[in-house]
């Protein structure tokens, strides 16, 4: 390998060792308590180092989450293209599903106690603008106060799924668990249908 490569490969390194390390010292308290001094001395990774790639702790969190959002981005683009199969789960969930196991441990701390509001934030933002078509279309008989109340509870739910999936380990395939959140979401569609149908009928009698 040329010293190009080598120097890639030693970049790489150095920033997956900071990760482990603040993906470790994450599991004990919020980034807010967290220090470079900290950090470099938990990997033996020298300060002016990790001074070279960022200038503090939160422009670390902040670059790993734009290069796992880059990639998030990218590859639920490309599923969105592909229509759903009858009596399969839609493939975007599974894909999410896919994404976040290949980023366990970053994605659990991250959607945890001690992880970033910001990051939880857009991940919701980013299911509403990318896939609440999936079910959108149901809500077309909705106020748009009502349809913002039951998207919320929607977005909210299938962040609650991969909330505790990650939390628990990860037991089931991201199909099992895709399959599952659609599972769990048709019904709960259906029956605002209908709960709307009666309330209207209701409403209508007196």
């Amino acid at each position: 390998m040329n010293k190009s490569g080598d120097n890639n490969r030693s970049v790489r390194n150095t920033k997956k060792k900071l990760l482990t390390g603040m993906l470790s010292l994450m599991r004990q308290k919020a980034i807010s308590n967290i220090t470079v001094r900290e950090l470099t001395e938990l990997v033996d990774v020298n300060r002016g180092t990790f001074y070279f790639h960022y200038t503090d702790i939160y422009d670390m969190i902040s670059q790993v989450q734009e290069d796992f959002f880059q990639k998030f981005n990218e590859i639920i683009d490309q599923m969105m293209k592909h229509p759903p199969v009858k009596g399969k789960p839609p493939e975007v969930l599974v894909r999410i599903y896919s994404i976040c196991a290949e980023n366990k441990e970053f994605c659990e701390i991250m959607l945890g106690p001690n992880g970033d509001a910001a990051f939880v934030d857009r991940i919701k933002n980013i299911v509403d603008e990318k896939i609440s078509d999936l079910w959108k279309t149901v809500g077309a008989h909705m106020t748009e106060e009502e349809y913002d109340y039951f998207n919320a509870f929607i977005i909210n739910g299938y962040i609650g799924f991969l909330q505790k999936w990650l939390k628990t380990g990860c037991k089931q395939s991201p199909e099992e668990m895709a399959a599952f959140a659609a599972n769990v979401i048709i019904p709960t569609i259906k029956s605002s249908i209908e709960l709307n149908g009666l309330m209207k009928t209701y409403n209508h009698l007196n």
